[in-house]
Parts: structure tokens; C-alpha cells; sequence
């Protein structure tokens, strides 16, 4: 989670070179430590400072995070995941604590996330683990791989479930249509998606901790300076782009990003159904 709204100029300025320095510096190191030695992997949790899914206890997201997955979908019998962004796990680890009975890919543009991943679960346990080195300027910029015309490296039609956290959080418009699209040729008939978002159709209350008064295209921006940080759409952008997509939206799970009490998750979740 990234909260901005209030944050003074100097605060603000002092989190973008921190994770400038965090991604476009130590990654690397970090990547080449991850790769040869054991100094970095850490118990059943990621090092702290190598944790960038969120904050707050790494284990016990990962497992409240699976429960709320269990009231929507499927999560035995072989269900075939792609965990699209699989950053250091979070989702991979919190499914093989519950001994889930699923079939399990997962990519993730930030190298020594996935290294970390194929360390605590091997690939014969039935999870594999791929790193995309695409360019996105807040979690990876030295990516070398354009995000518009990356294509999945799976077949059409692989996946019965496929989840995105905090993904399209950090995706301009055309990137957003890029990865959907390719989200949907993956995705097999009838298959579903768990993808959060922000949703910007009503006015943004005060409390709320973003304020998203910028727009490049169809997205709503928190930073103009730095954009990719926090990203939303309406549902609107969401229905027509489902559509285009063959697929449409089954249910959506409000967040307790804009300050309400009480809500499950802290981004807003859209859940898809291909048709």
C-alpha cells in the first residue's frame, strides 16, 4: 500500500528515490545474492526489507488472502492458477500452507521475487515460477520487454482461475488493455479472474487515501510525476473492456482504500467470467 494523499512534497519526493534506488539499484545485487547464496531466503517469510507485496505480517496475508479467494472460486481439484504479478509469493505460499490441490504458474517482473518463490516451493510440488523482464517504471526499470506487446507464455485456453493483485494498480491504460487481453486468451471458457483495482466512479471522500485527480487516457492517476504508483479506472473502462474481451463482470468486492470500516480487502476486486 502506498498512501500519498496529505503527504508533503519532500516525503513524497523522498519515497520515489527511495524506491528508484530500491528497484533500479539493489534489485540487481539483491537478484545475484538471491541466485548463489541462502543469506537472503529468509524462514517461511521474505527478509522484511525484501518484501514488496505490503505491509504489515507477510504469512498472515498470505493466508487471510487465500480465505478470501475460497468464497469466490474453486481452490481444489486440480484448478489450473496463473498468478499474474506473483511478486515474492504472497498468493503461491499462503495455497501450498492450505494444501491447496491446484496446478499453479505465477511471473513476476522483479527477478529475485521469483528466485525467492522457486527456493520455498519447488517445482515439484506443482508451482512454477517465471520472470518477466518487462519495463515498468516504478517495479522494474531496467525491464527490457515493452508491457504492451508482451505476450503470456502459456497456450490459449490454460488457466480455470487467474488472479492479479495490485497489478493494474500500476498499469497505464494501454498496458492495462495488453495484459487483459492477454488474461482472457489464457483463461479457458468459463474460467474466472480475481483482478483488483481502484475504482473511480464516485466522488473520492476526504478520508480516502488517494485522491486520483489526474487522468492520462482512461486512467486516473494519483502522481502526475510519477504515474505508474497508483493507478484506477472506472467501471465503465472495466465493462467495455470485458466485453471486448468476451467476458464479463460477475461481481465486484468494494476496498477500504477510500476509508470505509468493515471492507474485506483494501483495493477493490473485480471478479471476471469469460463466456
Amino acid at each position: 500500500m502506498h498512501f500519498t494523499r496529505g503527504k508533503s512534497a519532500l516525503v513524497r519526493a523522498t519515497a520515489l528515490a527511495y524506491r528508484r534506488l530500491k528497484y533500479a539499484v539493489a534489485a540487481p545485487v539483491v537478484s545475484g545474492i538471491m541466485a548463489y547464496t541462502p543469506w537472503l531466503d529468509g524462514g517461511d517469510a521474505p527478509p522484511k526489507a525484501l518484501n514488496y507485496a505490503a505491509d504489515g505480517d507477510f504469512v498472515a496475508q498470505g493466508d487471510e488472502l487465500i480465505e478470501t479467494l475460497k468464497r469466490d472460486f474453486t481452490l481444489d481439484g486440480g484448478t489450473r492458477i496463473l498468478d499474474i504479478g506473483s511478486g515474492i509469493g504472497r498468493v503461491a505460499t499462503g495455497l501450498y500452507r492450505a494444501k491447496c490441490d491446484v496446478r499453479y504458474w505465477g511471473f513476476d517482473i522483479v527477478k529475485y521475487g521469483v528466485l525467492w518463490c522457486k527456493k520455498k516451493i519447488p517445482e515439484s510440488e506443482g508451482y512454477h515460477f517465471t520472470h518477466a523482464d518487462i519495463f515498468n517504471p516504478f517495479y522494474n526499470p531496467r525491464g527490457k520487454v515493452d508491457p504492451c506487446g508482451y505476450v503470456f507464455p502459456y497456450a490459449d485456453n490454460s488457466f480455470d482461475l487467474l488472479i492479479a493483485v495490485s497489478v493494474y494498480t500500476h498499469l497505464l491504460e494501454q498496458e492495462t488493455r495488453a495484459y487483459f487481453a492477454q488474461s482472457m486468451r489464457v483463461m479457458d471458457k468459463g474460467g474466472k479472474a480475481y483482478f483488483t483495482t481502484f475504482l473511480v466512479d464516485d466522488a473520492i471522500p476526504p478520508a480516502a487515501h488517494f485522491a486520483f485527480e489526474h487522468q492520462i487516457g482512461a486512467a486516473y492517476v494519483e502522481r502526475i510525476e510519477e504515474p505508474e504508483m497508483a493507478v484506477g479506472f472506472t467501471r465503465a473502462f472495466w465493462d467495455a473492456l470485458a466485453a471486448e474481451n468476451g467476458a464479463r463482470i460477475a461481481k465486484v468486492n468494494r476496498g477500504s482504500w477510500r476509508g470505509e470500516a468493515g471492507m474485506g480487502d483494501y483495493q477493490d476486486c473485480l471478479i471476471f467470467e469469460k463466456v
